[in-house]
Order: C-alpha cells, then structure tokens, then sequence
C-alpha cells in the first residue's frame, strides 16, 4: 500500500513519518545512528513506490506465445474486403506476406508511425480507412472529399 493510496491518506502518512523521525532523534540521543540510516531508506523506499501491481505481469510470460498464433491466417480467411494498416512493410509475417502478394488485401503503409498507427498519425489513418471504404462501396464519399491515397 503506497503513500498516495485512499485508505491511507497523506496527512495520516505525513504524521507517521514525522512520528518516525521523532523516534530518530530520540535514538540518535541514545546512540541509535544505524536506525536512523535504516529508517531513512524506508522512507526513501516508500516514497519511490507509490503503486503496488496486483500480479506479477514476468508470470504470465509462458502465456504469450499463443496470443497472436494463427492470427494471420484468420486474417486471411475472411470472407471479407480487408484493410492492413502498417508502420512499415518489416513487420508483415510469412503468410500475410503471400497473402499480399496475392491480392488478398489492401495494405496501407503509413511512415513515420511507431506501434500504434492510429495514435501517431490519426488523419492518415482516418483517410486511409475513407478511401477504402470509397472504394468498395461501402459508402459515398460527400462534400469536396478529396482521395489522398490512390485506389479510389
């Protein structure tokens, strides 16, 4: 339970480490110097971790593996017009390589985007998905909508 926890609250925390650090200076009166060093990283140590995990994130490790096992494939086997938006053309795994070459989807590289595309570049990502959805009809475009991307 860290210092900034609600059933703890901070003046209760702050009283008790003003309560400790009279306990110190009664020890140090006694010869107590070695509590006192003691006592004082405890309370570096507790201002250091304010939050407490609830598991252990390194135990689920083993599970990882099986997450995305298959997941290309299932990709590639829907029935449906498909979209792959990508960082980069590094990141494209065997199968969805050859699915790509075989026309299988539409892939939509966006530069200079890291992990999550749609965080990095949301207008790139907004006008990728408006030209797709232009282009197979899912809906029509209004105003001066403009492609940006060929495939329209």
């Amino acid at each position: 339970m860290g210092a900034a926890s609600p059933e703890c609250p901070k003046a209760i925390v702050e009283g008790i480490i003003e309560e400790e650090e009279e306990e110190d200076e009664e020890d140090e009166e006694g010869g107590g110097s070695v509590n006192k060093r003691k006592k004082e990283d405890d309370t570096e140590t507790k201002k250091e971790h304010l939050y407490t995990w609830r598991i252990e994130l390194a135990k689920t490790e083993k599970y990882w593996d099986g997450w995305f096992r298959g997941l290309s494939n299932l990709f590639l086997s829907c029935p449906t017009p498909k979209l792959l938006l990508l960082a980069g053309v590094d990141r494209l795994d065997k199968d969805l390589t050859i699915g790509q070459m075989q026309g299988k989807f539409q892939m939509q590289v966006l530069p200079q985007c890291g992990h999550a595309v749609h965080e990095d570049a949301p207008d790139k990502v907004a006008e990728a998905v408006a030209t797709f959805l232009i282009r197979h009809r899912f809906t029509e475009p209004i105003g001066g909508f403009q492609c940006v991307f060929p495939a329209c």
